[in-house]
């Protein structure tokens, strides 16, 4: 997994993919995930993070909605494995209104 800085529109409601496959280790898997949404210091995660997060295979899934124009956020989705290992991922999220 890789740090990203995505841009999305504040109307658009998105599904991301984060694929750990290269972060387990060798015959681990998945066992749970969590994901928070800040924006500086405040969580926003109620009102940025849209239904439950899943998990397929080596890959985690998480819906992202809303935002404000201009406005810059950062998701953490920390994975923890069957083996008891922890994996955390950020990703920057910049909102910014396109056209009219």
């Amino acid at each position: 997994m890789k740090p990203y800085t995505w841009t999305k529109q504040p109307a658009e409601t998105r599904k991301l993919e984060f694929d750990a496959t290269k972060s387990l280790a060798s015959g681990d898997t998945i066992s749970s995930v969590s994901a928070n949404m800040f924006s500086g210091d405040t969580d926003v995660s109620a009102t940025m993070i849209s239904g439950s997060l899943t998990i397929s295979g080596s890959k985690v899934y998480v819906t992202i909605t809303g935002g404000t124009d201009g406005s810059t956020y950062w998701l953490r989705i920390r994975i923890t494995t069957a083996a008891g290992e922890l994996i955390e991922d950020d990703l920057k999220i910049f909102v910014k209104q396109t056209g009219k």
